[in-house]
C-alpha cells in the first residue's frame, strides 16, 4: 500500500530529524543516511556489540535502565524515557519533546484515537515495525526500513523482535513493574496517569528461549513481591 509505505517514511524522516535529542547523541549520527553508525561506540554499547562483531541480542542493553544489561532479564524495558520520548514525538510532533503537546486535530494522537500505551505500542516503539519506526532501527546501521522486516545492514529482523516483545508485554502486563513502567510512559507521553483497560492478546511468533528465560525471570520477581 502505498499511503502506508509513504506514511512510514514521512515518520521515519521526522525521528531521524531528532534522533539526537531521543538518545542523546549528535544529531549528525542520524541526519545523514550514509552516517556508518555500525562504528561508533556509543551506539556499540546500546547494542551490546563491539568492533566487527555485530551479532545484535534479541535484549539489547538499551531496553535497560541506563543501559545496565541485566543478564536476569528482570528489568527489561525498564529503559521506558526512550519509548516515550519516541511515542510522544510520532503521536504529537517532533516539538513536543522541548515542549507540551498542542493536542490539536492534525496531531497522530487525535487521527488514531490513541489515548494511552498497550503493549503494542511499547514494542513497536522498541523496535520497528508496522506502520512507522522505532529505538532499535533509529540506532541500527540500516539506512532503510525493509518491507520484508529484517535489515539489509544489520540482518536484524524487525518484524519477529515486534511480535516477540508484544508478546511478552502481554503476558506480563498485570505485573506491578510492568504497571510501573506503562504508568511513567503515558505520563511522558499525555501528562496524565492512564487507566489499563481490556486488551486484544493478538498471537504472533513462538517464544525464543530468550522470551522464555525473560518470563521466567518476571515470574520469579512476581513470586518474591507475595512473599
Amino acid at each position: 500500500n502505498k499511503c502506508i509505505t509513504d506514511a512510514r517514511s514521512n515518520e521515519i524522516k521526522k525521528l531521524c530529524g531528532i534522533a539526537g535529542d531521543i538518545f542523546d547523541l549528535p544529531g549528525k549520527y542520524f541526519s545523514n543516511a550514509s552516517y556508518n553508525r555500525a562504528e561508533i561506540v556509543e551506539i556499540q554499547k546500546m547494542f551490546g556489540v563491539s568492533g566487527k562483531t555485530q551479532a545484535y541480542k534479541i535484549f539489547p542493553p538499551l531496553l535497560f535502565p541506563s543501559l545496565q544489561e541485566d543478564t536476569t532479564l528482570k528489568t527489561v524495558f525498564g529503559n521506558w524515557t526512550l519509548f516515550a520520548k519516541i511515542l510522544r514525538a510520532s503521536l504529537y510532533g517532533v516539538t513536543s519533546l522541548h515542549q507540551e503537546p498542542c493536542g490539536g486535530s492534525k496531531t497522530n494522537a487525535r487521527k488514531w484515537s490513541f489515548q494511552q500505551v498497550m503493549p503494542g505500542s511499547i514494542a513497536w516503539a522498541a523496535v520497528i515495525i508496522c506502520h512507522f519506526d522505532c529505538a532499535i532501527f533509529l540506532l541500527s546501521p540500516d539506512t532503510e526500513f525493509p518491507g520484508s522486516g529484517v535489515g539489509k545492514s544489520s540482518t536484524i529482523n524487525y518484524k519477529d523482535l515486534f511480535f516477540q516483545y508484544k508478546k511478552l508485554l502481554i503476558m506480563k502486563w498485570e505485573m506491578k513493574r510492568i504497571k510501573n513502567i506503562t504508568t511513567n510512559i503515558n505520563r511522558y507521553v499525555f501528562g496524565v496517569a492512564k487507566l489499563s483497560t481490556s486488551m486484544d492478546p493478538a498471537g504472533a511468533e513462538d517464544f525464543s528461549e530468550e522470551i522464555n528465560r525473560a518470563m521466567l525471570a518476571l515470574d520469579m520477581e512476581t513470586d518474591s513481591e507475595e512473599d
